[in-house]
Protein backbone atom coordinates (compact mmCIF):
# COMPACT_ATOMS: atom_id res chain seq x y z
CA UNK A 1 0.00 0.00 0.00
CA UNK A 2 1.73 3.42 -1.29
CA UNK A 3 1.51 6.34 1.28
CA UNK A 4 -1.06 9.24 0.84
CA UNK A 5 0.27 12.36 0.00
CA UNK A 6 -1.41 15.35 -0.61
CA UNK A 7 -0.68 18.65 -2.41
CA UNK A 8 -1.84 21.84 -1.53
CA UNK A 9 -1.34 23.88 -4.68
CA UNK A 10 -3.97 26.54 -6.26
CA UNK A 11 -1.53 27.13 -9.55
CA UNK A 12 -2.91 23.83 -12.14
CA UNK A 13 0.18 23.71 -13.87
CA UNK A 14 2.70 23.31 -10.35
CA UNK A 15 -0.26 20.84 -8.91
CA UNK A 16 -0.10 18.27 -12.14
CA UNK A 17 3.92 18.49 -12.40
CA UNK A 18 3.98 17.21 -8.69
CA UNK A 19 1.85 14.67 -9.29
CA UNK A 20 2.96 13.70 -12.46
CA UNK A 21 6.69 13.53 -10.84
CA UNK A 22 5.46 11.15 -7.40
CA UNK A 23 2.69 9.35 -9.06
CA UNK A 24 4.74 6.25 -9.27
CA UNK A 25 5.57 6.12 -5.71
CA UNK A 26 2.31 7.60 -3.88
CA UNK A 27 -1.26 7.89 -3.49
CA UNK A 28 -1.63 11.38 -4.58
CA UNK A 29 -4.43 13.91 -3.83
CA UNK A 30 -4.59 17.75 -4.72
CA UNK A 31 -6.49 20.36 -3.20
CA UNK A 32 -6.37 24.17 -4.78
CA UNK A 33 -7.24 26.09 -1.57
CA UNK A 34 -7.25 25.71 2.31
CA UNK A 35 -10.70 24.69 2.78
CA UNK A 36 -10.80 21.64 0.61
CA UNK A 37 -7.65 20.39 2.31
CA UNK A 38 -9.06 20.59 5.25
CA UNK A 39 -11.60 18.04 4.05
CA UNK A 40 -8.95 15.80 2.75
CA UNK A 41 -6.73 15.77 5.88
CA UNK A 42 -9.89 14.84 7.74
CA UNK A 43 -11.26 11.83 5.52
CA UNK A 44 -7.59 10.11 4.20
CA UNK A 45 -5.22 11.23 6.93
CA UNK A 46 -2.05 11.94 4.64
CA UNK A 47 1.29 11.39 5.41
CA UNK A 48 2.67 14.13 4.23
CA UNK A 49 1.15 17.27 3.00
CA UNK A 50 3.03 19.05 0.38
CA UNK A 51 1.71 22.84 1.00
CA UNK A 52 2.13 26.25 -0.67
CA UNK A 53 1.96 29.25 1.39
CA UNK A 54 0.02 31.63 -1.37
CA UNK A 55 -3.11 30.36 -1.08
CA UNK A 56 -6.47 31.91 -2.21
CA UNK A 57 -8.08 34.38 -1.30
CA UNK A 58 -3.93 36.05 -0.73
CA UNK A 59 -2.15 33.63 -3.62
CA UNK A 60 0.62 36.37 -2.95
CA UNK A 61 1.00 36.51 0.75
CA UNK A 62 1.67 33.42 3.16
CA UNK A 63 -1.41 33.77 5.69
CA UNK A 64 -3.61 31.81 4.19
CA UNK A 65 -0.60 28.73 3.88
CA UNK A 66 0.75 29.55 7.73
CA UNK A 67 -2.58 29.32 9.29
CA UNK A 68 -3.39 25.38 7.38
CA UNK A 69 0.22 24.66 8.50
CA UNK A 70 -0.65 25.62 12.61
CA UNK A 71 -3.66 24.03 12.20
CA UNK A 72 -2.61 20.52 10.59
CA UNK A 73 0.53 20.59 13.09
CA UNK A 74 -2.40 21.06 15.76
CA UNK A 75 -4.74 18.75 14.73
CA UNK A 76 -2.61 16.06 12.79
CA UNK A 77 0.85 16.09 14.63
CA UNK A 78 2.25 12.70 12.69
CA UNK A 79 1.95 14.35 9.46
CA UNK A 80 4.69 15.82 7.82
CA UNK A 81 4.45 19.42 6.13
CA UNK A 82 6.61 20.12 3.44
CA UNK A 83 6.44 23.62 2.34
CA UNK A 84 6.99 24.25 -1.58
CA UNK A 85 6.07 28.13 -2.51
CA UNK A 86 7.49 30.99 -4.70
CA UNK A 87 7.60 33.38 -1.83
CA UNK A 88 11.08 34.02 -1.20
CA UNK A 89 10.53 36.07 1.73
CA UNK A 90 12.69 34.73 4.53
CA UNK A 91 10.55 35.81 7.87
CA UNK A 92 7.74 33.11 5.91
CA UNK A 93 10.45 30.03 5.86
CA UNK A 94 11.35 30.54 9.46
CA UNK A 95 7.89 31.08 10.55
CA UNK A 96 6.73 27.78 8.57
CA UNK A 97 9.92 25.76 10.51
CA UNK A 98 8.84 27.64 13.76
CA UNK A 99 5.28 26.61 12.78
CA UNK A 100 5.90 22.85 12.46
CA UNK A 101 7.32 22.75 9.04
CA UNK A 102 9.42 19.78 8.13
CA UNK A 103 11.00 21.55 5.14
CA UNK A 104 10.92 24.49 2.95
CA UNK A 105 11.48 24.53 -0.46
CA UNK A 106 11.02 27.46 -3.21
CA UNK A 107 9.94 27.15 -6.53
CA UNK A 108 10.90 25.63 -8.75
CA UNK A 109 10.96 22.42 -7.35
CA UNK A 110 13.82 19.65 -8.43
CA UNK A 111 11.08 16.86 -8.20
CA UNK A 112 14.74 13.94 -7.72
CA UNK A 113 15.43 16.19 -4.27
CA UNK A 114 11.65 16.13 -3.17
CA UNK A 115 11.58 12.83 -3.67
CA UNK A 116 14.60 12.07 -1.02
CA UNK A 117 13.14 14.89 1.50
CA UNK A 118 10.11 12.84 1.46
CA UNK A 119 11.31 9.68 1.53
CA UNK A 120 13.07 10.70 5.06
CA UNK A 121 10.22 12.50 6.52
CA UNK A 122 8.06 9.50 6.08
CA UNK A 123 10.21 7.20 7.57
CA UNK A 124 10.37 9.95 10.58
CA UNK A 125 6.90 9.74 10.54
CA UNK A 126 6.81 5.90 11.16
CA UNK A 127 9.54 6.01 14.04
CA UNK A 128 7.43 8.40 16.05
CA UNK A 129 4.34 6.41 14.95
CA UNK A 130 6.27 3.57 15.91
CA UNK A 131 7.83 5.04 19.27
CA UNK A 132 3.72 6.58 20.21
CA UNK A 133 2.56 3.34 19.67
CA UNK A 134 5.10 1.77 22.33
CA UNK A 135 4.89 4.65 24.63
CA UNK A 136 1.05 3.41 24.58
CA UNK A 137 1.68 0.23 25.80
CA UNK A 138 3.82 2.03 29.19
CA UNK A 139 1.64 0.79 31.82
CA UNK A 140 2.24 0.75 35.56
CA UNK A 141 3.46 -3.26 35.38
CA UNK A 142 5.93 -1.69 32.41
CA UNK A 143 7.27 0.65 35.03
CA UNK A 144 9.99 -0.31 38.05
CA UNK A 145 12.00 1.92 40.35
CA UNK A 146 12.36 3.77 37.69
CA UNK A 147 13.17 1.54 35.00
CA UNK A 148 11.16 1.82 31.87
CA UNK A 149 10.12 -1.04 29.59
CA UNK A 150 7.75 -2.65 27.63
CA UNK A 151 9.56 -5.99 26.07
CA UNK A 152 8.27 -9.47 27.49
CA UNK A 153 11.45 -10.44 29.21
CA UNK A 154 11.61 -7.34 31.11
CA UNK A 155 7.88 -7.11 32.07
CA UNK A 156 8.01 -10.23 33.53
CA UNK A 157 11.48 -9.48 35.48
CA UNK A 158 9.69 -6.66 37.07
CA UNK A 159 6.71 -9.06 38.24
CA UNK A 160 9.49 -11.81 39.85
CA UNK A 161 11.31 -9.11 41.27
CA UNK A 162 8.12 -7.61 42.94
CA UNK A 163 7.51 -10.74 44.29
CA UNK A 164 11.11 -11.71 45.84
CA UNK A 165 11.37 -8.10 47.36
CA UNK A 166 8.22 -9.19 49.82
CA UNK A 167 10.73 -12.05 51.23
CA UNK A 168 13.81 -11.89 53.01
CA UNK A 169 15.17 -14.92 50.51
CA UNK A 170 18.92 -14.44 48.76
CA UNK A 171 18.26 -13.00 45.39
CA UNK A 172 20.87 -13.97 42.77
CA UNK A 173 21.09 -11.67 39.84
CA UNK A 174 22.53 -12.26 36.42
CA UNK A 175 23.28 -10.29 33.10
CA UNK A 176 25.93 -8.87 31.10
CA UNK A 177 27.50 -5.92 32.11
CA UNK A 178 25.82 -2.67 31.80
CA UNK A 179 22.14 -3.86 32.02
CA UNK A 180 20.99 -2.59 35.02
CA UNK A 181 21.64 -5.15 37.56
CA UNK A 182 22.56 -3.00 40.74
CA UNK A 183 19.86 -0.68 39.57
CA UNK A 184 17.54 -3.62 39.95
CA UNK A 185 19.13 -4.64 43.14
CA UNK A 186 18.18 -1.21 44.47
CA UNK A 187 14.79 -1.10 43.44
CA UNK A 188 14.02 -4.90 45.27
CA UNK A 189 15.82 -3.16 48.73
CA UNK A 190 13.52 -0.55 48.07
CA UNK A 191 10.41 -2.19 47.70
CA UNK A 192 11.18 -4.68 50.79
CA UNK A 193 10.70 -4.35 54.61
CA UNK A 194 14.19 -3.26 54.74
CA UNK A 195 13.89 0.03 53.05
CA UNK A 196 14.82 2.34 55.56
CA UNK A 197 17.98 0.06 56.69
CA UNK A 198 21.28 -0.33 54.90
CA UNK A 199 22.13 -1.05 51.75
CA UNK A 200 25.78 -1.99 51.46
CA UNK A 201 27.93 -2.68 48.35
CA UNK A 202 30.74 -4.90 48.46
CA UNK A 203 32.54 -5.13 44.30
CA UNK A 204 34.40 -7.91 45.19
CA UNK A 205 36.26 -7.69 42.36
CA UNK A 206 37.75 -4.58 42.74
CA UNK A 207 38.82 -5.08 46.68
CA UNK A 208 42.27 -7.22 46.44
CA UNK A 209 41.78 -11.04 47.73
CA UNK A 210 44.43 -10.54 50.78
CA UNK A 211 41.38 -7.50 52.17
CA UNK A 212 38.43 -8.82 50.91
CA UNK A 213 37.57 -10.85 53.84
CA UNK A 214 38.34 -8.20 56.47
CA UNK A 215 36.02 -6.26 54.36
CA UNK A 216 32.90 -8.48 54.46
CA UNK A 217 33.33 -9.77 57.97
CA UNK A 218 35.61 -7.12 59.79
CA UNK A 219 38.69 -7.82 61.98
CA UNK A 220 39.38 -7.83 65.68
CA UNK A 221 42.40 -5.32 66.85
CA UNK A 222 45.81 -6.66 66.80
CA UNK A 223 44.80 -10.00 64.88
CA UNK A 224 47.04 -9.59 61.96
CA UNK A 225 49.41 -6.77 60.94
CA UNK A 226 48.48 -3.42 60.33
CA UNK A 227 45.28 -4.34 62.24
CA UNK A 228 45.38 -1.10 64.76
CA UNK A 229 41.69 -0.83 65.82
CA UNK A 230 38.32 -3.34 65.13
CA UNK A 231 36.90 -2.81 61.86
CA UNK A 232 32.79 -3.54 61.57
CA UNK A 233 33.15 -5.79 58.51
CA UNK A 234 30.06 -4.64 55.64
CA UNK A 235 27.85 -7.79 56.19
CA UNK A 236 27.64 -6.41 60.00
CA UNK A 237 27.02 -2.93 58.75
CA UNK A 238 24.17 -3.93 56.74
CA UNK A 239 22.23 -4.92 59.80
CA UNK A 240 18.59 -5.06 59.29
CA UNK A 241 19.25 -4.32 55.44
CA UNK A 242 20.61 -5.34 52.33
CA UNK A 243 24.26 -5.90 51.18
CA UNK A 244 25.13 -6.43 47.35
CA UNK A 245 28.11 -8.70 46.56
CA UNK A 246 28.71 -7.29 42.88
CA UNK A 247 31.04 -9.71 40.97
CA UNK A 248 30.36 -12.20 43.02
CA UNK A 249 32.07 -14.69 40.76
CA UNK A 250 35.08 -13.25 41.79
CA UNK A 251 34.92 -14.43 45.57
CA UNK A 252 37.28 -16.41 46.27
CA UNK A 253 36.95 -20.11 47.23
CA UNK A 254 37.58 -20.02 50.77
CA UNK A 255 35.63 -16.87 51.15
CA UNK A 256 32.46 -18.36 49.55
CA UNK A 257 32.85 -21.26 52.74
CA UNK A 258 32.51 -18.58 55.30
CA UNK A 259 29.21 -16.93 53.23
CA UNK A 260 27.73 -19.57 52.79
CA UNK A 261 28.18 -20.38 56.38
CA UNK A 262 26.57 -16.81 57.03
CA UNK A 263 23.57 -17.95 55.09
CA UNK A 264 23.08 -21.34 57.00
CA UNK A 265 23.44 -19.89 60.48
CA UNK A 266 22.93 -15.73 60.08
CA UNK A 267 26.09 -15.16 62.23
CA UNK A 268 29.51 -14.66 61.11
CA UNK A 269 33.29 -14.02 62.79
CA UNK A 270 35.77 -11.28 62.48
CA UNK A 271 39.28 -12.44 61.69
CA UNK A 272 40.88 -12.96 65.17
CA UNK A 273 37.23 -12.74 66.78
CA UNK A 274 36.34 -15.96 69.46
CA UNK A 275 32.45 -15.22 69.06
CA UNK A 276 29.95 -15.87 66.76
CA UNK A 277 27.84 -12.37 65.76
CA UNK A 278 24.48 -12.78 64.54
CA UNK A 279 23.63 -10.44 61.76
CA UNK A 280 20.70 -10.07 60.25
CA UNK A 281 21.22 -8.99 56.56
CA UNK A 282 19.72 -10.07 53.32
CA UNK A 283 22.36 -11.01 50.42
CA UNK A 284 21.81 -9.86 47.11
CA UNK A 285 24.57 -10.87 44.64
CA UNK A 286 25.41 -9.75 41.21
CA UNK A 287 27.20 -11.13 38.72
CA UNK A 288 27.97 -10.94 34.70
CA UNK A 289 29.52 -14.15 35.52
CA UNK A 290 28.02 -17.61 34.28
CA UNK A 291 27.88 -19.22 37.29
CA UNK A 292 26.80 -22.41 36.54
CA UNK A 293 29.95 -22.61 34.25
CA UNK A 294 32.25 -21.82 37.03
CA UNK A 295 30.59 -24.55 38.77
CA UNK A 296 31.41 -27.45 36.65
CA UNK A 297 34.45 -25.49 36.27
CA UNK A 298 35.41 -25.70 40.07
CA UNK A 299 35.46 -21.99 40.34
CA UNK A 300 32.14 -21.57 42.49
CA UNK A 301 30.94 -23.62 44.92
CA UNK A 302 27.48 -25.90 44.23
CA UNK A 303 26.12 -25.42 47.34
CA UNK A 304 26.64 -21.47 47.42
CA UNK A 305 25.16 -21.58 43.92
CA UNK A 306 21.85 -23.18 45.06
CA UNK A 307 21.32 -21.11 48.18
CA UNK A 308 22.08 -17.94 46.31
CA UNK A 309 19.77 -18.99 43.60
CA UNK A 310 16.36 -19.40 45.27
CA UNK A 311 15.00 -16.90 42.66
CA UNK A 312 17.18 -16.33 40.05
CA UNK A 313 16.55 -12.74 37.81
CA UNK A 314 18.29 -12.68 34.45
CA UNK A 315 18.87 -8.98 33.26
CA UNK A 316 18.28 -9.43 29.05
CA UNK A 317 20.86 -7.82 26.88
CA UNK A 318 19.78 -4.65 25.29
CA UNK A 319 19.71 -6.36 21.99
CA UNK A 320 16.88 -9.01 23.07
CA UNK A 321 14.69 -6.55 23.82
CA UNK A 322 14.72 -4.37 20.70
CA UNK A 323 11.06 -3.00 21.37
CA UNK A 324 12.76 -1.04 24.16
CA UNK A 325 15.94 0.20 22.24
CA UNK A 326 13.34 3.53 20.82
CA UNK A 327 11.79 4.31 24.17
CA UNK A 328 15.09 4.49 25.95
CA UNK A 329 16.78 6.30 23.74
CA UNK A 330 14.33 8.92 23.56
CA UNK A 331 14.16 8.62 27.50
CA UNK A 332 17.94 9.82 27.33
CA UNK A 333 17.75 12.76 25.23
CA UNK A 334 14.72 14.16 27.37
CA UNK A 335 16.86 13.71 30.47
CA UNK A 336 20.27 14.80 29.35
CA UNK A 337 19.07 17.43 27.19
CA UNK A 338 17.52 19.02 29.95
CA UNK A 339 21.35 19.77 31.58
CA UNK A 340 21.87 21.77 28.67
CA UNK A 341 18.31 23.12 27.55
CA UNK A 342 15.82 21.69 25.69
CA UNK A 343 17.00 22.42 22.03
CA UNK A 344 16.72 18.87 20.50
CA UNK A 345 13.46 18.46 18.56
CA UNK A 346 14.52 14.70 18.82
CA UNK A 347 16.59 12.20 16.29
CA UNK A 348 17.42 12.56 12.69
CA UNK A 349 15.91 9.26 10.59
CA UNK A 350 19.37 8.04 10.50
CA UNK A 351 20.57 8.20 14.04
CA UNK A 352 17.29 6.75 15.09
CA UNK A 353 18.25 3.70 12.22
CA UNK A 354 21.60 3.40 14.04
CA UNK A 355 20.07 3.37 17.41
CA UNK A 356 17.64 0.68 16.37
CA UNK A 357 20.10 -1.76 14.51
CA UNK A 358 22.93 -1.21 16.86
CA UNK A 359 23.57 -4.59 18.77
CA UNK A 360 24.80 -2.35 22.09
CA UNK A 361 27.78 -4.55 23.30
CA UNK A 362 28.12 -2.09 26.53
CA UNK A 363 24.33 -2.50 27.05
CA UNK A 364 21.81 0.47 28.76
CA UNK A 365 25.30 2.22 30.04
CA UNK A 366 26.75 2.55 26.65
CA UNK A 367 23.59 3.75 25.55
CA UNK A 368 23.32 6.25 28.26
CA UNK A 369 26.91 7.70 27.28
CA UNK A 370 26.49 7.61 23.60
CA UNK A 371 23.23 9.54 23.55
CA UNK A 372 25.01 11.79 26.72
CA UNK A 373 27.69 12.82 24.14
CA UNK A 374 24.80 13.47 21.08
CA UNK A 375 23.95 15.94 23.63
CA UNK A 376 27.01 17.75 24.32
CA UNK A 377 28.28 17.14 20.51
CA UNK A 378 24.87 17.80 18.31
CA UNK A 379 25.18 21.42 16.60
CA UNK A 380 21.90 21.07 15.09
CA UNK A 381 17.73 20.46 16.16
CA UNK A 382 18.24 16.74 15.88
CA UNK A 383 21.31 14.59 16.46
CA UNK A 384 22.50 12.50 13.52
CA UNK A 385 24.63 9.57 13.76
CA UNK A 386 28.19 11.10 13.78
CA UNK A 387 27.10 12.71 17.45
CA UNK A 388 26.26 9.11 18.53
CA UNK A 389 29.69 7.83 17.13
CA UNK A 390 28.18 5.94 14.91
CA UNK A 391 30.25 4.48 12.16
CA UNK A 392 29.72 2.45 8.91
CA UNK A 393 31.09 -1.37 9.77
CA UNK A 394 34.11 -1.34 8.02
CA UNK A 395 35.04 -4.10 5.95
CA UNK A 396 31.18 -5.47 5.98
CA UNK A 397 30.53 -3.42 2.61
CA UNK A 398 27.24 -2.55 4.05
CA UNK A 399 26.05 0.31 6.25
CA UNK A 400 24.17 -0.46 9.68
CA UNK A 401 20.59 0.03 8.32
CA UNK A 402 21.20 -2.24 5.19
CA UNK A 403 22.86 -5.19 7.99
CA UNK A 404 19.20 -4.61 10.38
CA UNK A 405 17.31 -4.27 6.85
CA UNK A 406 18.52 -7.90 5.84
CA UNK A 407 18.25 -9.43 9.63
CA UNK A 408 14.85 -8.25 10.42
CA UNK A 409 13.15 -9.48 6.76
CA UNK A 410 15.00 -12.78 7.97
CA UNK A 411 13.66 -12.53 11.40
CA UNK A 412 10.43 -12.10 9.88
CA UNK A 413 9.98 -14.30 7.08
CA UNK A 414 11.32 -17.73 9.47
CA UNK A 415 8.57 -16.15 12.04
CA UNK A 416 5.60 -16.15 9.33
CA UNK A 417 6.80 -19.52 7.40
CA UNK A 418 6.48 -20.78 11.41
CA UNK A 419 2.89 -20.10 11.89
CA UNK A 420 1.68 -20.15 8.35
CA UNK A 421 1.81 -16.65 7.96
CA UNK A 422 -0.71 -15.94 10.94
CA UNK A 423 0.56 -12.36 11.35
CA UNK A 424 -0.68 -12.77 15.49
CA UNK A 425 1.07 -15.59 16.00
CA UNK A 426 4.34 -14.65 14.24
CA UNK A 427 4.45 -11.41 16.50
CA UNK A 428 4.37 -12.91 19.51
CA UNK A 429 7.05 -15.00 18.33
CA UNK A 430 9.00 -11.72 17.51
CA UNK A 431 8.15 -10.30 20.57
CA UNK A 432 6.31 -7.24 19.01
CA UNK A 433 3.02 -6.07 18.58
CA UNK A 434 1.15 -7.13 15.30
CA UNK A 435 1.08 -2.91 14.47
CA UNK A 436 5.13 -2.94 14.49
CA UNK A 437 4.88 -6.31 12.80
CA UNK A 438 2.54 -4.74 9.87
CA UNK A 439 4.68 -1.47 10.01
CA UNK A 440 7.41 -3.97 9.07
CA UNK A 441 6.03 -6.02 6.17
CA UNK A 442 4.82 -2.67 4.48
CA UNK A 443 8.16 -1.51 5.04
CA UNK A 444 10.00 -4.34 3.22
CA UNK A 445 7.44 -5.37 0.80
CA UNK A 446 7.14 -8.42 2.38
CA UNK A 447 4.83 -10.62 0.22
CA UNK A 448 2.49 -12.89 2.33
CA UNK A 449 1.63 -16.07 0.95
CA UNK A 450 -1.56 -16.91 0.96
Amino acid sequence: MKDKILIVEDESSMAKQLKWGLADLYEISVAPDAAQARGLISRDAPAAVLLDLGLPPDPDGAKEGLALLQEIHRDAPGTKVIVITGNTHRENAVKAISYGAYDYHTKPVNIEELKIVLKRALYLAQLEQHLSELQGMITDESQFEGMIATARPMIELFERSRKVARTDYPVLIQGESGTGKERLARAIHHLSDRADRPFVIVDCGAIPENLLESELFGHEKGSFTGAHARQIGKLERAQKGSVVLDEIGELPLQLQVKLLRFLQEGTIERIGGKEPIRVDARVIAVTNVDIKGAVKEGRFREDLYYRLNVVPLYVPALRERRDDIPILAKYFIETYSQEIGPRFKGFSPEAMDAIIGYDWPGNVREMQNRIRRGVVMAEGEYIVPKDLDFQHQEGSGKTLKQARDEAEISAINQALARHDYNITRAAHDLDISRPTLHDLIRKHEIVIQK
